[in-house]
């Protein structure tokens, strides 16, 4: 079998549907249909059945699909190996992060790493920083970037950043109005969600106007610029957008409330002289550049 053959196993396993699993391949379906008998035929058994509901495995279909995610798992460990015995670093670097260091901080550090090193390329996955520690941890990627404070070995992270949390409004504001006044709400990680809620209690007691919900920052940030509510957001999301009104957030204590984010990985894949450098190369990368105070 060929290498396609086994990433048509994961992918369809992953999927459960011919026309999903084809669009992801960016395969026909009539292509990938042809492509699975062709499999079964190699195997001389069958793998899977087609029905109304998707496709089910059969008990040697289900082995061969997870047995696929293994044979790819050391495929791509050896063309690392084969990578990093080069003179030139080159090779694939593999990192997850939430889609808000993505935007903001990727474009800049992602370009930076490939001046120096033009043979290299990326992998880059959208994960929230629950999902990004877990891929971590199973060595599917190099490094994660995250934004929560969490219990990851301290010589397996790099602190990148500090990031003030703001209340944002369209209109002038005082942090004593924001009782009062109508929230734009936002879905977010349990982590930054519980240190929002634990400075809202220890700050006011009544709760928060919530008069629009939206799905993500970005999106809670829109309507905000268009008046909508107020929101309480990370400076660096509004530093273009100096028509807004914000207020960095402070604890009882005089602690000004903030975000970090963090750079966390395992040992073992600095063995590898692609994440080796590219972990050099942020310890010396200029994250204030990306920040800017309320």
């Amino acid at each position: 079998m060929e290498e396609r053959d086994w990433l048509i196993l994961k992918v369809l396993y992953e999927q459960k549907n011919i026309t999903k699993a084809a669009k992801k391949l960016y395969l026909s379906q009539p292509t990938l249909t042809a492509r699975i008998k062709h499999i079964e035929e190699d195997l001389g058994t069958k793998l899977l059945y087609r029905g109304n509901k998707g496709i089910t495995f059969t008990e040697t279909g289900e082995f061969s699909a997870r047995f696929a995610d293994k044979i790819l798992k050391e495929i791509r460990i050896f063309r690392e190996k084969v990578d990093d015995m080069q003179k030139d670093i080159a090779g694939i670097l593999r990192i997850a992060a939430p889609a808000i260091i993505i935007k903001y901080y990727f474009p800049k550090l992602l370009g930076e790493f490939k001046k120096l090193y033009p043979k290299v390329k990326f992998d880059v996955r959208v994960a929230r920083s629950s999902d990004v520690e877990v891929l971590v941890n199973s060595l599917e990627i190099h490094f994660g970037f995250i934004r929560n404070d969490n219990d990851w070995p301290d010589d397996e992270r790099i602190l990148l950043s500090r990031n003030h949390v703001c209340a944002v409004s369209a209109k002038p504001f005082k942090l004593v109005d924001l009782p009062g006044m109508v929230r734009v709400d936002y879905d977010t990680d349990k982590y930054y969600k519980n240190l929002l809620d634990d400075w809202w209690k220890e700050t006011y007691h009544d709760a928060p106007i919530i008069g629009t919900r939206v799905s993500n920052l970005d999106m809670c940030k829109e309507m905000v610029v268009n008046g909508l509510g107020y929101g309480i957001l990370p400076s660096i999301l509004i530093k273009e957008y100096p028509q807004l009104y914000s207020i960095p957030l402070v604890h009882k204590d005089g602690k000004i409330v903030e975000r970090r984010t963090w750079l966390i990985y395992k040992k073992e894949t600095l063995d590898l002289a692609l994440p080796k450098v590219f972990k050099e190369f942020l310890t010396e990368f200029d994250f204030d550049s990306f920040q800017r105070n309320c």
